[in-house]
């Protein structure tokens, strides 16, 4: 998100999560985590065109496009525990998505999600009733610790439509002009649902 915040000034760029203290630490001058260069970037975009919020709810209305960034810790019960992906996070980041959103949104799964998890959170997000149309795409991050600075500029990343979505090229109507990010992250350390 910090990397869209540098190379794209006029795109407001929003990262929320529901930790105040993890939002305190990211709005405050030493920064929750160590990436050489982070500090540096985060600074000259921070109060700018790159925020950090716990206001999820709004935040998640008013964007145009949702990064979804959350843990998939390894199931410790039920079928597939300790080998299956459990993806309790996804889910409560999905309904709350649709819970909140008043326009259609391109959704970003921003993660080493499993196999079919765009599928699984479409139809969360697609069983609303308010007639919102959600594009999914699913962006896997392959971080290297020590490289964040570089590598989303460098790296051939993409994002990848999920196939059964029939709109191809379309991208969502009625998105013009400036176009606000939003980057909702979660952590597994929270005991609750986390967006």
């Amino acid at each position: 998100m910090v990397v869209i915040a540098i190379k794209c000034p006029t795109i407001e760029v929003v990262v929320v999560d529901i930790s105040k203290p993890c939002i305190h630490a990211w709005n405050n001058d030493t920064l929750p985590i160590y990436e050489p260069g982070l500090d540096d970037v985060v600074k000259a975009c921070r109060g700018k065109n790159l925020f950090f919020s716990t206001d999820v709810e709004k935040h998640i209305a008013e964007a145009d496009i949702i990064f979804v960034s959350v843990n998939t810790p390894t199931k410790t019960r039920s079928l597939g525990a300790g080998k299956a992906a459990d993806l309790t996070y996804w889910e409560s980041a999905a309904r709350m998505i649709a819970d909140v959103s008043n326009s259609d949104k391109i959704d970003v799964d921003e993660s080493t999600v499993p196999v079919k998890t765009a599928e699984a959170i479409e139809k969360i997000l697609t069983h609303n009733k308010k007639g919102i149309n959600y594009q999914i795409l699913t962006n896997p991050e392959f971080p290297c610790r020590g490289h964040g600075d570089r590598r989303p500029v460098q790296a051939r990343q993409s994002a990848h439509r999920w196939p059964g979505d029939p709109r191809g090229q379309e991208g969502c109507p009625g998105h013009q002009g400036g176009v606000r990010l939003l980057g909702v992250r979660g952590e597994h350390r929270h005991h609750q649902p986390v967006v």
